[in-house]
């Protein structure tokens, strides 16, 4: 029979310790009691930790989301803004060279904070000059502007979920070694209680049944393409 490892990870050493205790709540299990109640306190510490990491990784990877809609926006913003500026006279080639900008696709390959700042920069030159562009290119760079001010903002709450997703991690990884310790000596307890006479304890806690094997359909043969009896 499989035996239940404590697994490499959060996620298998959380199912190997639920499965033991639940496995423990409906049978004796009086001669390891003391073991039985020290791993279930870091079995429960160590679960909480490691839905707090899940919950911070999370919160972390839906802002990552939030980041890179916005930079969906700021690009297209981009690309509008390079499509209406020829018309007021500046080349069509890189009508952002004129200011010192690299071209539209060389802008949209920046970093998305790098990008935003860029094009920042790139409304207020316009907007300065403001007599010298159309109503669609001064439209087209304030639209520009308001992309990259959304992806700054977005960007803003990064640093501070990066810095609480690794504090959580961090106080999981702490009670890892406990809960491997407690993991370890309850098993070696319960294989001590079998050599004193309580049978099957070892077994119940921490064997369990392989999955049965699903059996193979046979093929039902095709009546119009097999070849006739003779």
């Amino acid at each position: 029979m499989p035996t239940i490892q404590s697994g490499g990870s959060p996620g298998t050493r959380i199912e190997a310790g639920d499965a033991v205790l639940s496995a423990a709540a409906s049978i004796d299990t009086s001669p390891i009691a003391g073991r039985i109640a020290a791993f279930e306190k870091i079995h429960t510490s160590y679960s909480a930790a490691a839905a707090a990491a899940q919950k911070a990784a999370e919160a972390l990877r839906a802002q990552q989301e939030k980041v890179a809609e916005a930079d969906v926006d700021q690009d297209g913003s981009v690309d509008t803004l390079a499509s209406v500026l020829p018309a007021d006279g500046l080349p069509r080639a890189n009508p952002f060279k004129p200011f010192g900008v690299a071209a539209p696709n060389k802008v949209k390959e920046l970093g998305y904070a790098r990008e935003a700042k860029v094009l920042l920069g790139l409304e207020k030159a316009i907007l300065k000059k403001k007599a010298s562009f159309s109503q669609q290119s001064l439209d087209a760079a304030k639209a520009t502007g308001n992309a990259a001010r959304k992806v700054e903002a977005a960007i803003k709450p990064i640093a501070k979920l990066e810095k609480a997703r690794a504090d959580a991690m961090a106080k999981r990884d702490a009670l890892e070694q406990a809960w491997e310790t407690a993991f370890a000596s309850l098993k070696r307890g319960a294989k001590a209680a079998e050599d004193d006479g309580h049978r099957g304890l070892y077994a119940a806690l921490f064997e369990r049944a392989a999955p049965a094997k699903k059996k193979s359909r046979a093929k039902k043969a095709d009546d119009a393409s097999a070849p006739a009896q003779p």
